[in-house]
This record gives C-alpha cells, structure tokens and sequence, in this order.
C-alpha cells in the first residue's frame, strides 16, 4: 500500500496510459446507459474499452436497438437543459454500428458503438 500524499513517478505513468480522453467518456457514456437504456432492455453483455487515448468502444448484444443508444448519448439541448453527454454528435450510423464525436476536452475522441444480434 502506498502512504505518501504525492503521487509516485510509476502512477504518474499508469495514469497518463488510463487517465485519457476516452476512458473520461467511456465513464460518462456508461453512467447514462446504466440508469436509462441498459436497465430497461438489458444486454445479454456490454464490453467497453479505449483502443487509444482518442478512441474508445462499446459494444453489446442484444438489448436497445442502435438507434436508440444513439439518440440517449448524443448531446441535445431542450430548451436551455442539456440531455445525453456534452459534445457528443453523430458521426454516422446503420442499424449495428455508429461512430460519434466528442468534442468534450481538448482531445477529441471517436467512439464506435456495436451493436451484435444473437
């Protein structure tokens, strides 16, 4: 267990490898399609990953439909009241993979969203 109040150098590290962009919207993504889609039409599995610092990705089976995760995730404004997760927009999309855009920090990041049939 480390005591010290300072991070080590090793952890300084790991966190720059983990600590990135898209594991920021992986967490923001997941808080979303835990309390809303997942819990209503539950997936027979969920796998989410960042391939790189800049691009992360989610896929499932069974569950929501596509179009649907899609339009929960992406950023919408209601008259003043933002929905889904800021800066997300809809790169393009079919009926079992999308792409989207985040423009939350100063790296944008891809995320690929898979949607398996069984």
């Amino acid at each position: 267990m480390i005591l010290s109040d300072d991070l080590s150098e090793r952890e300084r590290t790991l966190l720059e490898l983990t600590a990135t962009p898209a594991a920021t919207l992986l967490g923001a993504v997941s808080m979303i399609l835990r309390t809303t889609l997942f819990s209503e039409d539950p997936a027979a599995w969920v796998d989410m990953w960042q391939a790189r610092p800049d691009l992360a990705r989610i896929e499932w089976m069974d569950g929501p439909e596509l179009a649907d995760v899609v339009a929960y995730l992406a950023a919408k404004d209601y008259e003043g009241t933002i929905e889904g997760v800021p800066g997300l927009r809809i790169t393009s999309y079919d009926d079992h993979n999308a792409k989207m855009h985040w423009l939350g920090t100063t790296t944008p990041v891809t995320l690929h969203l898979t949607r398996q049939q069984s």
